[in-house]
């Protein structure tokens, strides 16, 4: 068995507080990237004609104004994408592309008076941060889906199913 010298422990030491001093900038801004590209390949799922000003500012050239792009806000430091406003945009598609997942501190999601359709994504329920989810006037069908029971933080939700499946109580809804 071979013992590290003192020498070689603090050489460990150093290289490995050099490669996280280093890894963490790249993970702050790559931040920002994640949640562009997660909304570039969401918008590119849609069904044309699009806005010109969502098609002009969706867009990974445009990524340094990530925090102004068109229905877009971010939180109070511009790091991150908190708010999707595409209320009355005209919208067809579903929501199966949008990756949550990379939107993990969005606290509003609006896309009433679109033409969505499909499933509601479970993953919706993951969004810990979430405070307004408005899907209302849109096309989704099947039923709703069980995490939304996860959004705590929840204090306006608004959907239409069409053909709605209400076959669970509303206690389906509520975190055990």
């Amino acid at each position: 068995m071979l013992d590290m010298t003192t020498s070689q422990k603090l050489y460990a030491l150093v290289f490995h507080l050099l490669f996280f001093i280093f890894l963490l900038p790249l993970k702050i801004t790559s931040s920002q990237r994640t949640e562009a590209e997660a909304l570039v390949k969401w918008k590119n799922s849609l069904s044309p004609p699009l806005p010109p000003s969502l098609n002009s500012s969706w867009s990974l050239t445009n990524l340094a104004n990530l925090c102004i792009w068109d229905a877009i806000a971010c939180d109070n430091t511009n790091t991150t994408v908190s708010q999707i406003n595409l209320s009355g945009a005209n919208l067809t598609g579903t929501l199966t592309a949008l990756d949550f997942a990379f939107l993990p501190h969005l606290t509003q999601i609006n896309l009433n008076g679109n033409h969505f359709g499909g499933s509601i994504p479970s993953t919706i329920g993951n969004l810990s941060k979430l405070t307004l989810l408005d899907l209302g006037n849109n096309l989704y069908e099947g039923t709703l889906p069980n995490k939304l029971g996860q959004l705590r933080e929840l204090q306006y939700l608004s959907f239409f199913l069409q053909q709605s499946q209400w076959h669970y109580s509303l206690s389906a809804y509520e975190s055990p």
